[in-house]
This record gives C-alpha cells, sequence and structure tokens, in this order.
C-alpha cells in the first residue's frame, strides 16, 4: 500500500480512479472493490472518504460541475450590453458543449446516465442563472423589456441545452438563436 497522503489530494485520486473506470466499464459495472483495486489501496480507506458508489458519482459530478462554472467565470467584462449579451451566451454555450464533451465515452456499451444527468442539471441550472441575471441587467438599462426573468432565462437554457445535446446546430448557431431571442423578447 501508498504512504499517507493529504486528504484531499487523496480523495481526488479516488475520484479521477473512479472516473477512469466508469468510463471504461460503465457506473453500473465499476464496483468499490475495482476502485480500491485500481488504486492499490485497502476498500476501508475508500469508506474513509466516500459512504458510497453514489457519493463518488457525487464527487464527480461536482469536479465537473466545478469546471463548468469556472469556465462560465472567465468571461470578461464588456462595456456595453450588446457585447456582454453577445459574450455571455457564447461563454454559456461553449462550456456546455465542453461539458458534453468530457462526459461523452466513445463505448457505446458505457452507460455514464447517472453522473451525464447530475451534470447536465447543474450546468442548466447555472446557465438559467446567469442568463436571469443578464436579462435582469437588459430590463434595468432598458436594453430588454422582458417580463417572467426567471421563467424566460429557464426556457431560454433549456432550448441551449437541448440543441447542444443534439448536435446538430453550430456553437454559433445556437449562440446567434439564444440571442436573438434574448433581443427580441419584451419587443411589441
Amino acid at each position: 500500500m501508498r504512504e499517507n497522503k493529504e486528504s484531499a489530494e487523496r480523495r481526488n485520486e479516488f475520484v479521477d480512479a473512479a472516473e477512469k473506470l466508469f468510463r471504461q466499464n460503465g457506473i453500473m459495472d465499476t464496483t468499490i472493490n475495482s476502485i480500491v483495486k485500481e488504486m492499490n489501496v485497502a476498500k476501508g480507506l475508500f469508506y474513509y472518504y466516500f459512504n458510497s458508489k453514489e457519493d463518488v458519482i457525487e464527487a464527480i459530478s461536482e469536479k465537473y460541475s466545478s469546471a463548468f462554472r469556472s469556465m462560465m467565470a472567465q468571461q470578461e467584462e464588456c462595456p456595453d450590453f450588446a457585447d456582454m449579451l453577445e459574450r455571455t451566451v457564447e461563454t454559456s454555450v461553449r462550456s456546455f458543449i465542453d461539458l458534453l464533451n468530457r462526459l461523452h465515452t466513445t463505448d457505446e456499451g458505457v452507460d455514464l446516465t447517472p453522473l451525464s444527468m447530475r451534470s447536465i442539471k447543474d450546468a442548466r441550472e447555472a446557465i438559467s442563472s446567469r442568463l436571469e441575471e443578464l436579462i435582469r441587467e437588459g430590463n434595468r438599462l432598458g436594453e430588454l423589456h422582458a417580463r417572467y426573468e426567471k421563467y424566460l432565462a429557464d426556457m431560454l437554457a433549456g432550448g441551449l441545452t437541448e440543441l447542444a445535446k443534439k448536435g446538430e446546430a453550430t456553437a454559433e448557431e445556437i449562440t446567434d438563436i439564444i440571442t436573438d431571442l434574448i433581443r427580441q423578447s419584451g419587443k411589441e
């Protein structure tokens, strides 16, 4: 067995090992025993960091959500609303597509559904929240005249994520569609 390591580092090693095995074998076919075997550690060490395989799935989902939020936060400040709108939507689209690529596996027999569902749900909520802020700011500046900002943001986030998941539209097309819909909201 390996020597003692920092707690967070060891926990991350479990997350990375589980993620690797989930991608290779699927979530259902990856056991706690296979995770500890991959790491060459005692099973009890797994239970020191996690209560169940479900906890590992949650930790991987949080890893993906954290990476997604970091990408969303990298947006630069924009002096005018039109630029801010375009960049926010573009960042949302590109961040979501990056998340989908991280969740994608080339082996069709591998099922990552529990992980994918959580990660996509978290990303959609983050996009909706950011779009709601953007719409409120547009209303405040007089650039938009949208009602029901939260519901509009939820609908737009849903459309954005569904278009990206289908993979038929390009990132630029999705950005243009969502940006146009926001610009048109509240116009008579």
